[in-house]
């Protein structure tokens, strides 16, 4: 009896490490947009493009950093997991690469706060220095709307 419930309360509190370990908080988001934006924004919005998943979703994304990284000045973008800068400059252009809110986390330093949706785009909403909200570009949420609304 003692040995079952003591395995039972390990195999617990292993589960909770691994849900607690395996998502990482806003500070640590706010941090590794820092450490990838020389001069981070004190407000507006962060665009956070994976190179792999839903590949619509990152199209989209693609596209709308292609016709409006001018269009916003409170907004970066930033393209994490980028396995060819050169087939992404083929992508985007010159023009939009060297634009200074066109950002490539090349250390792969942001994690995603939230399991399972690292295939999205993310939008991170910055006001006072501080996460105040993600959204996500995906087939359920259109979150670019949500930049095109300001």
């Amino acid at each position: 009896m003692y040995t079952s419930t003591r395995n039972y309360k390990i195999f617990l509190y292993t589960l909770l490490l691994c849900f607690t370990a395996c998502s990482a908080p806003p500070d640590q988001l706010l941090q590794a947009l820092h450490a990838v934006d020389a001069k981070p924004l004190p407000a507006g919005h962060y665009v956070v493009i994976p190179n792999q998943g839903c590949e619509g979703c990152i199209s989209t994304a693609e596209d709308f950093v292609k016709r409006n990284y001018t269009r916003f000045p409170q907004a970066k973008y930033i393209f994490t997991r980028v396995q060819s800068i050169k087939l992404l400059r083929i992508k985007l252009g010159n023009e939009v690469m060297n634009n200074s809110r066109v950002l490539i986390d090349s250390n792969n330093m942001i994690h995603y706060p939230e399991q399972g949706k690292d295939i999205y785009p993310m939008i991170v909403t910055i006001k006072g220095n501080a996460i105040k909200g993600i959204t996500y570009q995906s087939p359920g949420s259109d979150g670019l709307a949500e930049l095109l609304r300001e």
